[in-house]
């Protein structure tokens, strides 16, 4: 078990360039008190979350079905981070180890994008820094940036395998010229000799795309992209509603796996084919508080992750205004916390969790009953309120 545990640290060293990490023993420290943490989930945490994903604006170029702009919800406010208070909120993350520049618009929209990967680059050396993109913005010029830029890895989503299917799931994009920047990205990487960025592709099944993970996965490996991801969807608050079966979800990605196995092709992320999570007697638990996702948005707010992106709707505090560890050792981070342990959905938000919902299945082809009751924003826990009584 040891011995295998330090083969993945070495091949997650090796595939993302990051020995460097080892020249900086208190970085390692952290994430090795992290990692107990994660395990032992006391009530303080004495370490910080090695994984991070600061928000550089919520601005997108598309509104993809599954997102809370399709239901007709926006964010409370647009806007952009200023670079000064990226700065200011990198500093408090001495130790971070993988970066993520996302959160819920489209980040090459951000006009200081490639400022800000050049900053993490030179403060962070050792640290993976990543991006999710739905990649419509990838032309020549930006592919030979991003190629250049110091970034570690590029997640480009897409949900689609048909030219129609894509514009239904993901509303504003078109296929065909996605398939020509990810063609054009690959190419351009490996004429330039460079490693790095690592190009993957991302697939997160919906009810439109049923039948498409399999042509998904074999245009994946036509391109010679690095790596792909499944991605069962998600039924949080805003009313995602799923008519999918679970013969439906199960024999898809039966499918999907048998045909990532003849290709060879490496998936990164897949869902257990199962629908265990389902089970009506599984307790409400989440590793959440415990730092498995730390969520800045761009205007320094911690939020319940993608969970609720709103720091209208949840926040527990705000990074330009209290010190990290004033807010991870908050009354209301111990607060989850304590419930957490208790099996107890200390919020709205996280009782309508898709690993908790208990409904999540169509009970006929083609149609069936909502995965969870949408809550609107008026409905939703107001910001930093508790609510005990709610349970899974």
């Amino acid at each position: 078990m040891l011995f295998d545990s330090i083969q993945e640290q070495y091949r997650k060293l090796k595939e993302n360039d990051a020995f460097g990490v080892l020249l900086h023993p208190k970085v390692v420290k952290n994430y090795l008190l992290y990692q107990k943490e994660f395990k032992e989930q006391p009530l303080e945490m004495k370490s910080q979350p090695p994984n991070i994903e600061i928000e550089m604006t919520n601005r997108c170029n598309l509104a993809c079905v599954q997102c809370l702009r399709s239901v007709g919800l926006k964010p409370y406010k647009l806007g952009d981070m200023d670079p000064e208070n990226y700065k200011r909120i990198l500093a408090q993350f001495p130790y971070a180890m993988h970066i993520s520049l996302n959160g819920f618009g489209e980040p090459t929209m951000y006009r200081h994008f490639f400022d800000i990967v050049a900053y993490t680059r030179q403060e962070r050396p050792w640290a993976k820094i990543t991006i999710y993109t739905n990649g419509q913005l990838i032309d020549e010029a930006m592919a030979q940036r991003i190629i250049e830029s110091g970034l570690t890895e590029v997640n480009i989503s897409i949900d689609a395998a048909r030219p129609e299917t894509y514009r239904r799931v993901r509303r504003g994009g078109k296929l065909e010229p996605l398939h020509d920047n990810i063609r054009r990205l690959v190419r351009m990487r490996r004429e330039a000799g460079a490693r790095l960025p690592m190009i993957g592709l991302n697939y997160v099944m919906v009810n439109d795309n049923e039948g498409e993970l399999v042509p998904f996965v074999e245009q994946a490996a036509e391109f010679g992209v690095d790596f792909i991801n499944c991605i069962s969807w998600a039924a949080y608050d805003w009313g995602f509603k799923n008519r999918r079966t679970r013969e439906s979800y199960l024999r898809e990605l039966e499918a999907g796996k048998q045909r990532i196995d003849e290709l060879g092709i490496r998936c990164r992320s897949f869902p257990d084919i199962s629908t265990r999570w389902t089970d009506p007697t599984k307790p409400f638990f989440c590793d959440f508080y415990w730092g498995e996702q730390f969520r800045v948005t761009y205007n320094g707010d911690i939020t319940l992750g993608c969970c609720t992106p709103f720091a209208e709707t949840y926040s527990y505090g705000n990074l330009l205004e209290q010190d990290f560890w004033e807010i991870w050792n908050g009354p209301k981070f111990r607060k989850n916390r304590e419930m957490a342990k208790r099996n107890i959905a200390p919020n709205r938000t996280c009782a309508s969790c898709d690993m908790f919902c208990k409904s999540f299945f169509s009970t006929a082809e083609g149609g069936g009953s909502p995965a969870v009751i949408p809550l609107s924003p008026a409905g939703a826990m107001a910001p930093g309120v508790v609510e005990e009584k709610l349970t899974a």
